[in-house]
């Protein structure tokens, strides 16, 4: 550190010394062109008095010319002019205007006097000359005079211009040197800053290996819970009429039933509904008492009809559990081609699941997911030019991270036991296989022989109270 500044203080003193012989050099080379400038300006000087000189000495022969031509000392140009100009008007009659002049005047007067006044003409012509050569002198000698101010004061100018500039140079290169200073210490700031940031990225790191190797862990625990909690049933079938579509099933308030669960029905030799196709869909309407259930056939099949002691599973509903969900598309529940979002919600509510993350169709995404969320229910992907991907994208790259699993929107609604409304059937990849399923005539009912229900355990169909979705 003792090194840096050492050498700090080096590179000031150069400079401090390059900055001084450069105002050395600079000072000399304004002082010359200062003393230049005077030596011109005391020429100036004596060649103005000369010429004020020749100027006295030609006052003094014009003054020489009025005694001669017998104007006073005192009277101006302009008064001996108009003297002549009456001696012409009084004494010039008729002559032309060419010859407006005292010898025209005094030939036209006198040939006595012809010399005389030739003389005196010639003496006032010559006056006039040294008097126009007078004014030239004095007009020459200002403009000279003011063309030596002129380039005196530009000189003074130029003067005070590099004295700015010095200035100016002098107070750049100040501030040179405090930037070049700041930014050391800045420099070296950032360096224990990033020397610090460094050491905490360092420990942010290993708590984030460690918040990964326990969630690994949990992972693990969860997925063993789930492969063993998909393998036995959330109830059983006890009684079923075909006749008044209602089944009874083994469940009710004690195991936290909530009537409008959905349940979906396998065979009773059937442990996991993933594994196999679903014999109906029941929705409980009605609960009986701790461990009795009332459900309405949502939906059947006439081949493989529900039988006393079939298995009953429900994707959002375990006895004393509540899963957890995500949502991520286009929740198309009816095929319209609208966003049934709201409605999957309410669903989801009323079968007593809870909903941890969602990503709409804007790009946003709310709610967080966790190992504790079963599964990523996905809708059709959003579209560039109708919504944004980037939710979509982020939810899905959670859900790999995490381990939880993806179910398609159709897949949901039929483990759900959910009975879709809706004119259109939808083909692709979109497409639900429940739509295909071979339907009975209208007013036929299914009923198999020894399902019916005992007249005192059976309810009248307008005691059912239907749910719209």
């Amino acid at each position: 550190m003792a090194a840096r500044e050492n050498q700090g203080l080096q590179a000031a003193l150069i400079v401090f010394v390059m900055l001084t012989i450069i105002l050395i050099v600079t000072t000399y080379l304004f002082f010359s062109s200062y003393s230049e400038q005077r030596e011109k300006a005391k020429a100036m000087a004596e060649q103005k008095s000369s010429a004020d000189q020749a100027a006295q000495t030609a006052l003094a022969e014009f003054d020489r010319i009025k005694t001669v031509i017998g104007a006073a000392q005192t009277d101006q140009i302009e008064a001996i002019e108009e003297a002549a100009n009456k001696d012409l008007e009084t004494h010039g009659e008729g002559l032309p205007d060419s010859e407006q002049n005292y010898r025209a005047l005094v030939a036209r007067l006198a040939d006595q006097v012809r010399k005389s006044e030739a003389e005196k003409a010639e003496l006032t012509a010559e006056a006039q000359a040294l008097r126009d050569k007078l004014a030239a002198n004095d007009l020459a000698a200002e403009d000279e005079v003011a063309q030596y101010k002129t380039k005196l004061d530009e000189t003074a100018a130029d003067l005070e211009s590099e004295r700015g500039k010095f200035g100016e140079d002098r107070g750049r290169l100040t501030q040179q040197m405090d930037a070049i200073r700041k930014q050391f210490e800045s420099t070296q700031a950032q360096a224990e800053q990033e020397s610090r940031t460094s050491g905490e990225r360092i420990a942010s790191l290993s708590k984030e290996l460690g918040r990964s190797e326990s969630l690994r862990i949990d992972l693990q625990n969860k997925e063993q819970r789930e492969r063993e909690a998909s393998e036995y049933p959330d109830g059983k079938v006890t009684r079923v009429s075909q006749r008044s579509r209602l089944a009874w099933l083994d469940i009710g308030s004690a195991d936290g039933l909530k009537t409008q669960t959905t349940f979906v029905v396998v065979g009773h030799d059937e442990g996991n509904p993933n594994r196999t196709e679903p014999k109906a869909k029941l929705e409980v309407i009605r609960l009986l008492d701790d461990h009795h259930s009332e459900a309405r056939i949502v939906e059947d099949d006439l081949s493989d009809p529900i039988m006393p002691g079939d298995n009953v599973f429900s994707i959002v509903w375990e006895a004393g559990h509540r899963e957890h969900f995500a949502l991520a598309g286009l929740m198309d529940i009816d095929g319209d081609g609208e966003d049934d979002r709201e409605r999957l919600r309410d669903l989801i509510a009323l079968n007593g699941g809870v909903i941890d993350a969602e990503a709409g169709l804007d790009g946003g995404k709310t709610g967080e997911l966790s190992i504790h969320t079963k599964y990523l229910v996905e809708g059709e992907r959003p579209q560039s030019e109708g919504g944004n991907v980037q939710g979509w994208t982020d939810l899905r790259g959670e859900a790999d991270r995490l381990g939880v699993r993806t179910i398609g929107l159709a897949e949901f609604l039929r483990y759900m036991g959910y009975e879709r409304e809706q004119s259109a059937v939808n083909l692709g990849k979109f497409a639900d296989p429940s739509d295909f399923r071979p339907r009975l005539p209208n007013g036929v009912q299914r009923v198999m022989p020894g399902s019916e229900t005992p007249r005192d355990l059976r309810k009248p169909r307008g005691a059912v109270r239907e749910v719209p979705y």
